[in-house]
C-alpha cells in the first residue's frame, strides 16, 4: 500500500528519526562508519568536533617520506570519496590527544602505538610533537566532506551512501541508523498523523493492538500484511454517529455544536493543546487561516482528496492563528500571512480589490480568486490535482470537519448551517458547496464508496437571529401563547447588524396534530450592513490615519478605506488596495481592537509607536497620536444610528399591528458592549464606569416617541451570560448554534419564514431604491418588498434619469437629505427624451429597469430601455 499520505509519514517518521540520531550523534566525539551491508567493516572515523572523516584502518607496516605523502595520499580512494588529503600538524596532534580517541595506542598521543607520521607540510612525533623535514611516518589521512554538514545533513549524507554509524565506546549498542534502513511498522508511522493535521492527540498503542479500536486508514488492507505489523483496522462506518451538527459561519468567530444523546455540545477548534481546561472563550472558534508556507501546503492539499497530510506546520487556523498574530501584531510579515475575513471575503465576490495572502516562509503573495461555485456530486468521490482551486472557505470547513471527525468522537454524517438574513442565494449556495467540499475531505476515504456515504449532507437550515431566538426565548423563561409572544432580535456581530421580528406562538390544532409544539413565526428580516464590530474597528483605524494624515504623507504610507467611509482631499496618495496598504490597516486595527473590545486603549500614553510598509514596499518607523474622543464619539453615533435603524425596521416589520409588548433579545458578542446596552437602557452591573452611555438612551427614547403613535413596552434582554461552570451553556455567540440543533429535522419547532415567502425563496430585497425630490431621498421600491412586481421610481428628462438607493432603514421615514451619508448615486442615460422610469426586483442585490408610459403598457410589453442594475 502506497499513498501520499503514507510517504510523507514515512518521511517524517525518518527526519524525525534523524533529528533523535543527530542529538545521540553529538553527544560521542567519535563515530565509526560502516557499510550499511557490513557493520562489521570499519570504512571511516568520524570526529563530531571537527567535522572530519578520518581513515579508520591507517596502514603501519611501512613508513613513507615526507616528499612522497601528499602525492600517494592524492590517488587515496576510500568509500567512494575522492580528495583526501594528509592532516596539518595541528589537526594530527589535536586527534591524538582528544579524549576517546578509538585509535589510540602506547604512550603520549600514539597513533595504533606508532610515533612518527605524515603531515602536510612536515613529519611529527607524536610522543613530543617535534617535527622533521628529512623523517619518515606513517599515513593517516583524512576527508573534509562533511565539514560544511550539519549533524543532521551528514546523517542524511550516510544514508545516501548507504553507510552506517557504530559507537566507539559502547560495542554493544546496534548500528544508529539500523531503524532507517528497515521498512518502519505501521505502528511507528502513524502515531502522529491527527496530530501533524490539526494538533489533535497522538494516537496511543491501544488503538493499532485494541480489538474495540484500529485505524480507518488500514480497513481493506491485507489482513495477512496488517498480522504481520501488529495492527488492526477497523470499518469507519461503524463509527457514524446519528447525531447532527450545527455551524455557525461567522465574520469573527465560528461556533460548531453537536447533539449526542440528546445533549448538545460544543467543540474547540484549532487550539494548541485539546488537554487543557476548557474555557467558554474557547468555543468561539475564530475564523483565521495562517499561512506559514503556502507551497508546502498546497502541494499537500492537491495530493489527497480525503484528509490530506497537510502540516499545522505549514497552515494553522483558528485558535492559535489568531495567537499568532495578536503576539505578532507589530510584524508586517506575520500580519500579511493571516487572513481574517474569510466569510466577508465569500460574500463580497471579488467586488473589491482582490484579496492578497503572503506567507512567511518564502514571502510568496497568493492572490483569492472570488469564490466560485464547486457542488460536489452526492455520492460521488471528489478528486483533486495540481489544478484544483484553492478554496480558504473549503479549507476552513475541512479543517472544522477534521476536529468534528477525529476519531476519538466519531464520525458525523449531517450537517446543518445557518446564515444572515440578507445574504443572496446565490452566495449561500457557494459557501453551502464550499462546506460540503471541505467537510467531505475530512472524512476517511475508505468510507467513501460505503453505502453510508450516502447519508452526508450539508443544508441551510435557518437565519442566525432565528436560530438565537429558538434557543434564547425558552432560556429566558419567555412562554409562547395562542396569538404569539412578540420579539425582536438585534444581532450585533462582527461583520453585520441582523434584525429579525417575529411570533413565538403555540401550534394551531392543525400543526400539534402534525408533531408540532412551537412555532417561530419571523417576518421583517434586515439589518445593517455595515455595523459590525469589524466594520467598526476599519472605521476607528481609518480615523486614526486621518488624524495623522501629515505622518502618513512624510513617511509615505497607504492604508485601505472602509466601504462605508467618505473620501477626502488628496486621497489618491493615501489610499490603495495593495497588501501594503491592507497590512499596514490591520496592523493599526490590532492596536485599537482593546480600545472597542474595553474601553480603554493598552497604551495609556495615547500614541502608538507602530512599523508599517511604505509605498516602496520599505518598513518604516512612525508615531500615530491615538485621538480618543473622536473614535468615542464616532462609536458613538454610529452605534446609535444602527439601534435607530433597528426601530426603524421594527415598525416596519410589525406595520400597522404594533404589539403592546415586545421582547428584545440582543445576541452577538458586540451586544454585550456597555454603549450597545446602555443605548437599549440597560446597565449591566460592575459597570458605572458607563454611566455617561445612559444619556444616550435619553436619545432612543424621544425617537421611539416621535416613531410610534404609542410607545409599547420594551422588554430588552441582554446577551445569554457567559457560565464558567456550565461550557455548554448558550451565549450570546454560542446561541445561534446551540439554537439551530433545537431546529433540525425531526424537532417539534417550526420555523415559518414569511420574508423568503414573499421574495420566492431568496434572501429579502435589500435596498431603499428612488429619487431626490424636493432634496429629500424618495423611495420607490423598498427593503424587503415583493420580487417580479413592477412599480413607478418617477419620470426622466432630456434622456437621464439620476437613481439612487441606499441600505440604510432611515430611507423607510423619508428624513434622508439629499448629499446625506448612505446615499448612493447612479446616473441612467436612457433613450427617448422623457418618460417614466419602472424598476422590479430580481434579486436580493439586483433590480430590472424598463421605460413605458405605464405599468399597463409593461404588461402589454410596450417598453423600452430594458437593462439589469446589481446595486453595490
Amino acid at each position: 500500500m502506497t499513498t501520499p499520505v503514507l510517504n510523507k509519514l514515512k518521511a517524517k517518521y525518518r527526519n524525525q528519526q534523524l533529528v533523535s540520531f543527530a542529538h545521540q550523534l553529538a553527544a560521542s566525539p567519535f563515530w565509526w562508519v560502516v557499510s550499511a551491508a557490513n557493520s562489521a567493516a570499519k570504512l571511516m572515523l568520524y570526529d563530531t568536533t571537527t567535522r572530519l572523516l578520518w581513515d579508520a584502518n591507517p596502514k603501519t607496516d611501512k613508513q613513507y617520506l615526507f616528499t612522497d605523502g601528499n602525492k600517494i595520499v592524492s590517488t587515496f580512494s576510500l568509500a567512494d570519496l575522492k580528495n583526501w588529503r594528509l592532516p596539518t600538524p595541528a589537526e594530527l596532534w589535536g586527534i591524538g590527544g582528544s579524549s576517546g580517541f578509538p585509535l589510540h595506542e602506547g604512550d603520549y598521543r600514539r597513533i595504533l602505538g606508532q610515533h612518527p607520521w605524515l603531515c602536510s607540510t612536515i613529519c611529527i612525533d607524536m610522543d613530543n610533537n617535534r617535527s622533521s623535514f628529512s623523517a619518515t611516518g606513517y599515513i593517516f589521512c583524512h576527508n573534509d566532506i562533511a565539514i560544511q554538514k550539519s549533524a543532521q545533513q551528514f546523517l542524511h549524507f550516510c544514508l545516501t551512501k548507504q553507510w552506517n554509524l557504530l559507537s566507539c565506546t559502547d560495542t554493544k549498542a546496534k548500528p544508529l541508523l539500523q531503524s532507517l534502513y528497515a521498512s518502519p511498522k505501521l505502528s511507528a508511522l502513524y502515531p502522529p498523523i491527527d496530530y501533524i493535521r490539526a494538533r489533535l492527540p497522538h494516537l496511543e498503542d491501544t488503538q493499532f493492538t485494541d480489538p474495540a479500536k484500529g485505524l480507518w486508514e488500514f480497513w481493506g488492507m491485507d489482513a495477512a500484511t496488517l498480522a504481520d505489523q501488529g495492527s488492526r483496522a477497523r470499518n469507519p462506518a461503524l463509527d457514524i454517529r446519528d447525531w447532527n451538527v450545527a455551524i455557525d459561519f461567522g465574520t469573527s468567530s465560528t461556533v460548531v455544536a453537536y447533539s449526542e444523546n440528546g445533549q448538545s455540545k460544543l467543540l474547540r477548534i484549532g487550539v494548541d493543546d485539546f488537554w487543557k481546561q476548557q474555557k467558554p472563550e474557547h468555543y468561539e472558534n475564530p475564523t483565521v487561516l495562517e499561512f506559514v508556507d503556502f507551497t508546502a501546503f498546497i502541494e499537500a492539499w492537491q495530493a489527497e482528496a480525503y484528509q490530506p497530510l497537510v502540516s499545522w506546520d505549514d497552515v494553522r487556523c483558528s485558535h492559535e492563528a489568531l495567537h499568532n498574530l495578536r503576539n505578532h501584531e507589530t510584524d508586517p510579515a506575520v500580519v500579511a500571512s493571516i487572513l481574517c475575513k474569510i466569510k466577508q471575503w465569500a460574500l463580497r465576490e471579488g467586488k473589491d480589490a482582490r484579496t492578497r495572502i503572503t506567507d512567511r516562509q518564502h514571502g510568496l503573495e497568493h492572490e483569492l480568486t472570488p469564490l466560485k461555485l464547486l457542488q460536489p456530486v452526492k455520492g460521488e468521490a471528489l478528486s483533486v490535482d495540481s489544478d484544483y482551486p484553492f478554496d480558504p472557505v473549503e479549507l476552513y470547513a475541512w479543517y472544522l470537519g477534521m476536529t468534528i471527525n477525529w476519531r476519538g468522537r466519531g464520525i458525523f454524517l449531517r450537517y446543518y448551517m445557518t446564515f444572515p438574513v440578507d445574504y443572496p442565494v446565490d452566495i449561500k449556495q457557494k459557501i453551502l458547496a464550499s462546506f460540503r467540499r471541505g467537510l467531505q475531505r475530512s472524512l476517511p476515504a475508505t468510507l467513501v464508496g460505503q453505502e453510508a456515504f450516502l447519508s452526508f449532507k450539508v443544508e441551510e437550515r435557518a437565519s442566525e437571529p432565528a436560530a438565537y431566538a429558538a434557543v434564547a426565548l425558552p432560556e429566558l423563561n419567555i412562554e409562547p401563547t395562542t396569538n404569539g409572544t412578540p420579539y425582536a432580535v438585534f444581532d450585533f456581530g462582527g461583520g453585520t447588524a441582523d434584525f429579525d421580528f417575529g411570533y413565538y406562538r403555540l401550534p394551531t390544532a392543525e400543526e400539534e396534530d402534525e408533531g408540532t409544539e412551537i412555532v417561530m413565526e419571523h417576518f421583517g428580516s434586515s439589518g445593517d450592513k455595515y455595523l459590525g464590530g469589524e466594520n467598526l474597528l476599519e472605521n476607528m483605524a481609518y480615523r486614526v490615519f486621518l488624524h495623522n494624515i501629515e505622518v502618513c504623507r512624510k513617511k509615505k504610507v497607504a492604508f485601505t478605506r472602509p466601504l462605508d467611509a467618505d473620501d477626502f482631499a488628496g486621497s489618491e496618495m493615501f489610499l490603495e488596495k495593495t497588501q501594503a496598504a491592507l497590512t499596514n490597516s490591520l496592523m493599526l486595527i490590532s492596536r485599537l481592537r482593546p480600545l472597542w473590545e474595553t474601553g480603554k486603549n493598552a497604551n495609556a500614553s495615547g500614541i502608538e509607536k507602530i512599523q508599517l510598509i511604505n509605498r516602496d514596499g520599505q518598513k518604516s518607523n512612525c508615531e500615530f497620536a491615538i485621538p480618543e474622543q473622536v473614535l468615542f464619539d464616532y462609536l458613538e453615533e454610529r452605534i446609535e444610528q444602527g439601534v435607530v435603524n433597528f426601530f426603524i425596521a421594527l415598525k416596519k416589520a410589525f406595520a400597522d399591528k404594533i404589539p403592546s409588548e415586545i421582547h428584545i433579545l440582543l445576541a452577538g458578542n458586540a451586544s454585550r458592549s456597555p454603549m450597545v446596552q446602555a443605548l437599549f437602557g440597560l446597565m449591566p452591573e460592575g459597570q458605572q464606569t458607563y454611566t455617561d452611555y445612559l444619556a444616550l438612551h435619553d436619545n432612543i427614547l424621544s425617537m421611539l416617541e416621535n416613531l410610534f403613535d404609542f410607545s409599547p413596552t420594551l422588554i430588552v434582554h441582554p446577551p445569554l451570560p457567559i457560565d464558567d461552570k456550565n461550557v455548554y451553556r448558550p451565549t450570546g455567540k454560542t446561541g445561534v448554534a446551540l439554537g439551530l440543533l433545537q431546529l433540525c429535522p425531526g424537532s417539534a419547532v417550526e420555523v415559518i419564514n414569511r420574508t423568503m415567502e414573499n421574495s420566492l425563496g431568496e434572501a429579502p430585497f435589500a435596498f431603499y431604491v428612488g429619487r431626490i425630490r424636493s432634496q429629500r431621498f424618495q423611495p420607490a421600491l423598498k427593503q424587503g418588498a415583493e420580487y417580479q412586481q413592477w412599480h413607478e421610481i418617477g419620470p426622466y428628462r432630456e434622456g437621464v434619469f439620476n437613481l439612487v438607493y441606499s441600505q440604510s432603514p432611515k430611507a423607510n421615514t423619508g428624513e434622508m437629505r439629499e448629499g446625506e451619508a448612505g446615499l448612493i448615486y447612479k446616473r441612467l442615460d436612457l433613450f427617448g427624451a422623457n418618460g417614466k422610469l419602472f424598476a422590479r426586483i430580481i434579486a436580493p442585490d439586483t433590480i430590472q429597469l424598463c421605460t413605458a408610459t405605464s405599468a399597463e403598457a409593461i404588461h402589454n410589453g410596450s417598453l423600452e430601455n430594458l437593462r439589469e442594475l446589481k446595486l453595490v
